[in-house]
């Protein structure tokens, strides 16, 4: 965990270094560009953030369909390359059950589970094959 805390520290750093702007992590809102203290992010599929700030994200909808994997790696727990890692690597023909699909502004990202369970998390579109089947948009 301190190791995961220290990459999104560093991410998040650089990013500030750029002339980016970070929220907080505690703040939150109906409106991606408002935030209120002490509540819990209210993001859908438009507003959610691309970076970091993405991590942590869990759909609370469950479609049909799967997908194969494609590229041996790890889900994420967020839809972002910025996030961590939710899992073991996964290996290549690896099928995964596929809950949703989320556009995260730039990428398709999936929520899926291996073997119908747990481990859950995201996988970026590009590392697995026949994820067409997974139509249902992620409910955030």
């Amino acid at each position: 965990m301190r190791v995961r805390r220290t990459i999104v520290s560093a991410v998040l750093g650089s990013m500030l270094a750029l002339g980016a702007v970070a929220a907080p992590a505690h703040a939150a809102s109906t409106d991606a560009s408002a935030s209120v203290a002490g509540e819990a992010p209210n993001w859908t599929p438009s507003n959610a953030p691309a970076g970091a700030l993405a991590c942590g994200i869990t759909p609370t909808t469950n479609g049909y369909g799967g997908a194969t994997v494609t590229t041996a790696i790890h889900l994420r727990t967020g839809p972002s390359k910025y996030c961590g890692a939710a899992s073991g690597t996964l290996y290549v023909d690896q099928r995964l059950g596929g809950w949703c699909k989320y556009w995260n502004g730039s990428n398709w990202w999936y929520y899926v589970s291996v073997g119908g369970a747990a481990p859950y998390g995201w996988i970026y579109g590009g590392n697995v094959s026949g994820e067409e089947t997974i139509k249902t948009v992620c409910d955030v």
